[in-house]
């Protein structure tokens, strides 16, 4: 009996240590890996717990990839709160042109869309999706600014209002539009009037 309490003990010590061997190293990885962490909570669907880690790489080390990687974690997620917040991280980051051209490389020769547009367009829709609409409507238009290209952030807020018969949201975005009309050309002219047709009925 004595021998098999000795036994018990040293397994039960190993196991001890064991376990806490493990808690040591994901501790550390936490702390000194976020990176590594985050691709790790990713492929194991803790897609909450890799956008907080792809949070924590990017105040470490001040990578645009970690934040964009975020927002698109994100976007995948729904979660229009974390949309936003992370978003507009990504949008204030004076890397953010450079890191949009690197991706448009990326993309296919028939895409429509360009980075730029789509992370502006999740923004302003999250805005619009939590209710704040009148920001959505000017933040859309703050970031095309004078120009009206393809699958702008206005166009995609106006079909969210349409398709929510919000005709508030609708006339203002209206409003804005006619007061940049008159400067377009091209194809931002183009598209400008087939959105106003869609205002137009």
């Amino acid at each position: 009996m004595a021998v098999d309490k000795v036994i018990l003990k040293a397994v039960c010590s190993t196991l001890i240590s064991i376990v806490l061997l493990f808690a040591f190293l994901f501790g550390s990885l936490c702390l000194f890996f976020p990176s590594t962490m985050m691709r790790f909570t990713y492929d194991l669907g803790m897609d909450e717990s890799s956008v907080k880690f792809a949070t924590r790489a990017y105040k470490n080390s001040g990578e645009v990839y970690y934040i964009a990687y975020a927002t698109e974690v994100s976007i995948g997620l729904g979660d229009a709160d974390k949309i936003e917040k992370y978003g507009e991280k990504l949008l204030a980051d004076e890397k953010f042109g450079a890191y949009c051209e690197m991706r448009n490389q990326s993309l296919p020769e028939d895409t429509t869309m360009t980075y730029e547009q789509y992370v502006y367009g999740q923004v302003c829709m999250a805005l619009y999706e939590q209710g704040k609409k009148a920001e959505a409507v000017e933040r859309a238009f703050e970031l095309i600014g004078n120009t009206f290209p393809k699958n702008n952030a206005a166009a995609a807020v106006l079909l969210a209002a349409l398709r929510a018969q919000d005709t508030e949201t609708v006339e203002l975005i209206k409003g804005k539009m006619l007061a940049i009309g008159n400067g377009l050309q091209g194809e931002d002219k183009t598209y400008y009037d087939a959105i106003l047709a869609l205002i137009n009925g």
